[in-house]
Formats: C-alpha cells, structure tokens, sequence
C-alpha cells in the first residue's frame, strides 16, 4: 500500500537549507510539495520565486498567518481585521490553519496543552461567524485545506472549523508531543477518528510529525526515523491515503537527512 499523495508543511521557510532539500529530493526521484508558512501573499510570491528554479522542491500553496501577538493561527477568537487578511490570499491554494490565539497558552506540558485545547469551545468566539463567512466568500475560487486538531467537530466548530464540501482538511497525527505510556491510548482513540474523519470527507489528510519544533519551540520531536515510519505505516493500514509531513526544515536540519528522505519514499 501506497499514500495517493505526500505534501509538507514549512513553518519557518528561513530555517531551511533549500539546496540541500532539492538535492535530496532530486536524487532520490522525488519532489516535496510544499505550503509554506507566510504572514501576507506579496511574501509568498517572493518565496516561489526564490525557490523557482530548484526541480525538487514544488512551492505549492500558501500557509497564511498573522502575527504572534494577534494569535498567529485563525480562529473565532481573532479580531476581524485579522481575519480580513485573508482577503490578499485569493486566486492560491491554502492551509488555513483553525486553532485558539497563541497568546492564550505556553506549552509547558502536554496536559496543559490539552486543557487549553478544551477549553476554548466553551470561551466566546465573536468573530467564528464572520470567519466562516469570509472563508467561504473570499475564498470560493480557491483550492482550502482546513488545518486543525483531531477533535470532533461539535468541539471544533466553537475555534471557526467547519465543513464543506468544496475544502480538503488536515488533522494533526503528531504523535511526537505524546508521552510514551499515552501513545497506545493515542492509537487507540485515532483509529476511531480517522474512520469518522473519512465518513465524512474523502479529501482528508493527516500530519505525522514532529520532525522539528514548532512555533512553541518547546515541542516534542521526533527521536529517530523509524518513528516516523510507524506513524506512517499506522495510517496506511487504516486506510489513509492522503498524508503531510512536518516539516520539511526539520528534514533538512537533521544530521542523518537522506535517511528522512528514504523512509517517506518507502511509502509513495
């Protein structure tokens, strides 16, 4: 069994070794296509440029955020000039990240990082309407993947997450952030999520990670690559055929890079 496809997410574009990328890719027959992380689209049109050039490397789509201290991802909880932002992303292909502001939380542990999940569905979302409607409006030509976390969606819908049958989604499999001695529980609660989650799109990707920090610089990565060829192999055999690797600057930040490369082509 093989993934129908394989994307990257790239958070922090300036920490990648480009060149690198492309000649690991390229030499082993494979393309990363990419959504890079970006605060405007003047920003994302200069990284396709930059990267124009590079064979193994597909400058795919665009990962809209906004600034740290107005929350960074999108959600009801953002102010609506924020969330107008969107507005500069049409006519590109989008990830679109729905997660609670950033200055709501510090990762210290990850209970505290599920405790500041739960909770904010039971927090006013003044703005989850008008984020909605101007994801559907603005956004009605282009190509969305809504981002967020493998949560039902009667929890979801208070952060602005919400279904259509035009949009692709992504839930975060990251499984890097668990505890050893919570993972088989992890494993557990995820085989039902993935089976609900394809009832209701068959447009559904899922992220395996980490394979380097993230915004919070504090998270969990992966130790080693066959942890990421569990993961991987654990989606397949739940039938996913759509899945996305954090991060490709992670990949090529770490010491043993081909061998990154070689285990996600073991599976396309």
């Amino acid at each position: 069994m093989k993934f129908n496809e394989v994307l990257y997410w790239c958070e922090f574009p300036l920490r990648a070794d480009w060149k690198k990328i492309n000649s690991l890719f390229v030499s082993n027959g494979m393309k990363a296509k990419c959504y890079i992380c970006v605060e405007s689209e003047e920003e994302f049109r200069d990284w396709k440029n930059k990267l124009r050039h590079l064979r193994g490397i597909e400058v795919a789509g665009a990962w809209p955020s906004i600034p740290l201290e107005k929350g960074y991802w999108f959600s009801g909880f953002v102010d609506k000039k924020e969330i107008d932002k969107l507005e500069q992303y049409k006519w590109l292909k989008l990830k679109i990240d729905i997660e609670p502001p950033f200055k709501y939380f510090k990762m210290l542990s990850v209970v505290n990082a599920m405790t500041w999940v739960m909770l904010h569905p039971f927090r006013p979302a003044k703005t989850k309407a008008y984020l909605q409607e101007k994801i559907e409006s603005v956004l009605k030509n282009n190509e969305v993947m809504l981002s967020t976390f493998p949560l039902p969606d009667f929890v979801l819908r208070r952060y602005g997450f919400f279904r259509n049958s035009r949009f692709h989604y992504n839930f975060m499999f990251y499984s890097s952030i668990m505890p050893w001695f919570f993972r088989p529980l992890y494993r557990i609660y995820y085989r039902w999520f993935i089976r609900h989650a394809l009832r209701r799109s068959k447009q559904t990707y899922f992220a395996v990670g980490l394979i380097s920090k993230g915004i919070f610089n504090s998270e969990p990565q992966y130790k080693n690559v066959s942890q990421i060829r569990k993961d991987m192999g654990f989606l397949l055999k739940n039938k996913v055929k759509n899945v996305v690797v954090y991060s490709i600057e992670g990949i090529s930040r770490r010491k043993d890079s081909e061998e990154w490369v070689k285990a996600i082509k073991e599976f396309i």
